[in-house]
């Protein structure tokens, strides 16, 4: 029996963060990814087709601005439709990216069945300040078979800017949970010397500018005066630097540490922590949209303290300690409780194992998948 022909098309943010969730799904479906030239990452476990686009052009000054109001959206894969021929469903991703609009004219054309897209924004009318990106958004709503909004605030931005409600289905993101686990021997009440891990980009809405502030309250806590801590930054950004300077006068408490890593070892850095902070602040055209570091922290059994910027909540459920986005004495005083308490660290870690296998993992992320699959292909 032939598998149905599946195209994912993601362009330059193809990632295996993303992707991992799809590998089940190969044994179903005949799957391939398109990217541009330079995608996040080029290896899975389906074919890659790589196509010029204009994000592949190294970076220069004014650089998205420029190519987004030339193009309305460079995320453009050139010759795109015709290597989607004879594609029964091709999911790409966001009503505003341009390759979604690729996608939509090779369905036009009759190059391929149905094509769904999934959708992270939260922040309804978002993205639609340069000229013709509504128009993008509006003919996407109009037109895709289905969409698959990764959080209930994703598809009420979806319905607040026209979208039919029967045509979305909320399905998160998903994590492998046997490439993500714990240490098992690590037992919280013997440990001397805890390490406290933040992993993501190093920018102002990614919160680590607070995370330094809350370390530096800590440290002149008298209450943890005869602690031990290592504070574990993992990441790169614009703010690298400020952070390196920072985190050097934490105050005799702390030892920093701040490195990039590839995601072949981020595994092993979730089992050698003991707290994982996220503290994700939104800005006006921001917010944490899920959260993709916080699902391998929970599949690592972390507990974790993290904010309710965007769809973090519906990521954490009851999981983690949540306090408000830019509120650093709170973010402190929750770091210091779990600093200062063995017992509820390990029970929020069991507590995040636990929603990581039941909720997260890829095979029940790639069931979802599937479902939606048929049910498109079916009509």
């Amino acid at each position: 029996m032939k598998h149905p022909q599946i195209a994912i098309v993601r362009g330059k943010f193809l990632n295996r963060y993303e992707m991992q969730a799809f590998a089940p799904l190969t044994r179903d479906y005949s799957i391939r990814a398109f990217s541009s030239l330079t995608p996040l990452h080029d290896q899975f476990a389906f074919p890659l087709v790589k196509l010029p686009s204009p994000m592949d052009l190294p970076n220069f000054p004014y650089k998205m601005p420029l190519l987004n109001r030339l193009m309305i959206d460079a995320h453009y894969l050139v010759g795109l439709e015709a290597k989607l021929r004879n594609t029964d469903l091709v999911h790409t991703a966001e009503t505003y990216f341009h390759f979604t609009q690729q996608c939509l004219n090779a369905k036009q054309r009759g190059l391929v069945r149905k094509v769904i897209a999934t959708v992270w924004e939260t922040i309804p009318h978002n993205n639609e300040g340069i000229w013709g990106r509504s128009s993008f958004k509006k003919r996407a709503l109009r037109e895709l078979d289905h969409i698959l909004a990764v959080t209930n605030k994703a598809k009420a931005a979806l319905m607040t800017e026209g979208a039919d409600p029967a045509r979305i289905s909320v399905v998160g993101a998903s994590v492998d949970t046997s490439v993500f686990y714990p240490d098992v021997s690590k037992r919280a009440h013997d440990k001397l010397r805890l390490r406290v891990l933040f992993c993501g980009r190093l920018e102002y809405e990614k919160g680590v500018v607070d995370l330094l502030a809350a370390a530096r309250f800590l440290a002149a806590d008298p209450a943890l005066a005869q602690s031990t801590l290592d504070l574990h930054i993992v990441g790169n950004g614009t703010l690298h630097d400020t952070v390196i300077r920072e985190a050097r006068h934490l105050g005799k408490i702390w030892h920093s540490t701040v490195e990039s890593a590839t995601y072949d070892q981020m595994p092993s850095i979730y089992r050698q922590a003991d707290i994982f902070v996220a503290p994700s602040k939104p800005t006006k055209a921001w917010e944490e949209q899920f959260g993709m570091a916080l699902l391998e922290a929970q599949a690592s059994g972390l507990p974790i303290v993290t904010t309710t910027s965007g769809g973090i909540p519906e990521n954490v459920g009851e999981s983690a300690v949540l306090v408000s986005p830019g509120d650093i004495r709170s973010l402190s005083a929750a770091i210091k409780d779990f600093v200062l308490h063995p017992r509820k660290r390990a029970v929020f870690a069991q507590s995040a194992r636990a929603r990581a296998l039941a909720i997260h993992d890829i095979r029940v992320g790639a069931r979802k998948i599937a479902k939606v699959y048929k049910q498109v292909l079916s009509t």
